[in-house]
């Protein structure tokens, strides 16, 4: 007993210091960089929020163009409110530092997983240079988004009711992001409760129309400015319809219609019994952003990182997913800031190899790790191999 509960405080010692470093790796990060284009965003209409101007009708002569006052009033809320403590932008990259350290904590001290699990994947989410790059250089919201993904399928497979329905809404007022998930969470918990079910999707219902209360009827405009991004075409980044828009066959409309069909298929197939609630969910999410005509690569890693939570990946398989986000890293940084300092010798190579953003070669780059993970998941489904870990009955 003495030697278990030895062990155990061992492990906790070791996440704990993985936190820690992961902070201040971050930390360091924060200190040689400004972020990207996302936190200007944030912080300006949060700042005009903080001086008395109703974010949902920003100036049209600002800096920042008001189509991009699209998200949701809960998020501007929580970052006028963070910036109202101290108005900077460091302000809000700290916060999504914490956003980081709960992932790292969550996954170390309770996902029901084997130590050696748990110790891979919070190594590469602390350190791997995608990751970093990704959502503490260019400051991205998405570490929070993350922690929400983690807590909802934790939750899932403990069979805790309420905390995956709080998760959820959490991600839905948030980004809007949980409202893909909700028919099928809805399908599960009526499968156990049944018509018990409707309390958790009534109180999800009535806080999402709550968290558009805040500078309310202009706050409902974000829905309509969301609405008008999908209608970029050809689309830019690194979002794979730009290989339909490439032979000739995007429209706008598949960007309305694509995410509805496959949150669809996604339902469909867990109400037959093809996938269970944690897969169900990934999918979901997955179908949330994948067809955005604007979708970038911290995106792409949003929607992936969920589908590694389910994986059981040997140190072979973590080998090629470290060398893949390596690379795609680099071809991030190339793509974005032009070639190291450090590799400067090599530019001309490197700029042919990792091109500018919107090429398909950029695409393929950014979007590896995405099919590599997904490869790797529908492997281990033809194999009959369930994800890891155990639901809760």
């Amino acid at each position: 007993m003495s030697a278990r509960l030895g062990g155990e405080r061992r492990w906790r010692l070791a996440v704990i210091a993985i936190t820690v470093l992961a902070v201040v790796v971050r930390l360091v990060i924060i200190d040689h960089s400004h972020g990207g284009s996302n936190l200007q965003i944030y912080t300006y209409f949060s700042r005009l929020a903080l001086h008395g101007t109703n974010p949902f009708n920003p100036p049209g002569h600002g800096p920042i163009n008001p189509v991009h006052s699209n998200s949701p009033p809960f998020e501007v809320a929580v970052f006028t409110g963070l910036l109202a403590i101290h108005d900077s932008p460091t302000t809000l990259r700290l916060f999504f530092v914490l956003g980081d350290a709960a992932v790292l904590l969550l996954i170390g001290l309770r996902f029901p997983r084997p130590r050696s699990w748990r110790a891979a994947f919070m190594v590469f989410y602390a350190f791997n240079p995608f990751v970093l790059l990704s959502w503490t250089a260019y400051a991205q919201d998405k570490t929070l988004l993350f922690f929400g993904i983690a807590a909802l399928i934790l939750a899932l497979e403990r069979g805790r009711e309420w905390a995956a329905w709080l998760a959820l809404t959490a991600l839905a007022a948030f980004k809007f992001l949980g409202a893909f998930a909700f028919p099928t969470l809805a399908l599960h918990w009526y499968r156990r409760r049944r018509w018990w079910a409707l309390a958790p999707v009534a109180a999800f219902v009535v806080v999402l129309a709550l968290s558009n209360l805040p500078w309310f009827p202009r706050s409902l405009d974000a829905f309509s400015r969301r609405n008008d991004l999908l209608a970029f075409n050809p689309p830019i980044h690194v979002t794979p319809t730009i290989l339909l828009a490439k032979i000739g066959i995007y429209a706008p409309i598949e960007a309305k219609v694509l995410p509805v069909l496959m949150t669809i298929a996604v339902l469909a197939l867990y109400a037959v019994r093809r996938i269970d609630i944690r897969e169900a969910m990934a999918w979901s999410l997955f179908a949330g952003y994948v067809f955005l005509p604007d979708t970038d690569f911290d995106r792409v890693l949003l929607i992936t990182l969920p589908f590694v939570l389910l994986l059981e990946l040997s140190l072979g398989r973590w080998v090629v997913v470290w060398v893949i986000t390596c690379v795609a890293a680099l071809a991030a940084q190339v793509a974005t800031h032009g070639v190291p300092h450090g590799l400067s010798a090599v530019a001309g190579t490197l700029r042919s190899v990792f091109p500018r953003e919107g090429t398909v070669l950029n695409l393929l780059w950014m979007n590896l790790f995405t099919v590599l993970v997904l490869a790797y998941y529908l492997v281990d489904r033809r194999a009959g191999r369930a994800p890891v870990g155990d639901l809760v009955p």
